[in-house]
């Protein structure tokens, strides 16, 4: 069963997350009342919300400044290539938080505020 979540369009299906939207009716080519369906591949809840943002502020966008009519497949397609983007953005951020810790982490920030002054490299190189 499906299950809603804060983020407006997000569901989660088992233990994967998914981006449901309705196409607005400003895209001419579409039939009125027709969805996007699209799987966000995580199972991570605040991956898919982060995602589900950008999606619905893609859509959103593109509502207000689209000049050309767009077919549901070219929808589609964008909304696949944007959570694709998104999906390495997030990854390189978490690998980026597992290499170089984390911010919030108490342990990294007694260990700042022990520290007196600067590491001298010229000790370290030899």
């Amino acid at each position: 069963m499906a299950v809603r979540h804060d983020v407006e369009n997000l569901t989660r299906r088992g233990n994967i997350f998914y981006w449901r939207a309705r196409v607005p009716n400003a895209f001419g080519h579409c039939r009125p009342g027709s969805r996007l369906s699209l799987s966000l591949h995580c199972s991570d809840h605040k991956k898919a919300q982060a995602i589900g943002r950008k999606l619905n502020m893609l859509i959103a966008e593109l509502k207000l400044k689209q000049k050309e009519p767009m077919s549901k497949a070219q929808l589609q397609k964008l909304c696949e290539h944007e959570r694709d983007m998104m999906l390495l953005h997030l990854e390189d951020v978490s690998m980026a938080a597992r290499r170089y810790g984390r911010p919030a982490d108490i342990s990294e920030l007694e260990m700042d505020l022990e520290m007196d002054g600067p590491i001298d490299c010229s000790v370290c190189s030899g």
